[in-house]
């Protein structure tokens, strides 16, 4: 079962828990975990204003009521459809990306994906901007060798947004950009 399936299946497994292939994924994913723990929240929220509703029906009048509830209904809808649809950073970590004189411009977001890879968002602006040039993201780590991450272009204005996929299980330190042509000549690092 992919990650992105299993994500969106994981509202089920709060009425059902005999899904084996989901909790087997959801046992070995953190972000699944996680997002299983906001989820349920949310469902006791529910529930929870559920009986506070009878009690306040007998007890108030039937306009303010509605106003009262229908404005509580509406924030756990919100706070249900943030916890689902927007992508969980847990885990996440952020890097700095600057030039030789360093000035901030931009930052690398490294996300472990699963127990093989680790996501890297590549957000710069600012870089040298020349017509046809392709940059080079290079990944060092604590000894080593330089590895090249992969090639991206940037806009006239010098900025870029580029996803890669890097190998899990190590620790990546340290990040730079060059361009394809001068290897030796770094124009960003972290």
């Amino acid at each position: 079962m992919t990650h992105e399936h299993a994500w969106t299946r994981l509202p089920d497994l709060l009425q059902d828990r005999d899904e084996p292939e989901i909790l087997t994924h959801v046992a070995s994913c953190h972000d699944c975990q996680r997002q299983l723990f906001l989820l349920g929240r949310v469902d006791r929220a529910l529930r929870g204003a559920a009986p506070l509703s009878r009690k306040e029906r007998r007890r108030t009048g039937k306009g303010r009521w509605l106003r009262f509830h229908s404005g509580l209904v509406a924030a756990a809808v919100a706070a249900l459809l943030i916890v689902v649809f927007l992508p969980c950073h847990a885990g996440a970590r952020q890097l700095t990306l600057r030039t030789a004189a360093g000035r901030p411009i931009g930052h690398a977001i490294l996300k472990r994906s699963d127990a093989d890879n680790t996501s890297l968002t590549l957000v710069a602006r600012g870089l040298p901007a020349r017509r046809g040039d392709v940059y080079v993201l290079w990944a060092g780590g604590s000894g080593r060798a330089a590895r090249t991450v992969g090639r991206f272009m940037v806009d006239p204005k010098g900025a870029c947004r580029a996803r890669f996929n890097l190998p899990g299980g190590r620790s990546w330190a340290r990040f730079w950009v060059t361009p394809s042509s001068r290897p030796n000549a770094v124009v960003a690092t972290t």
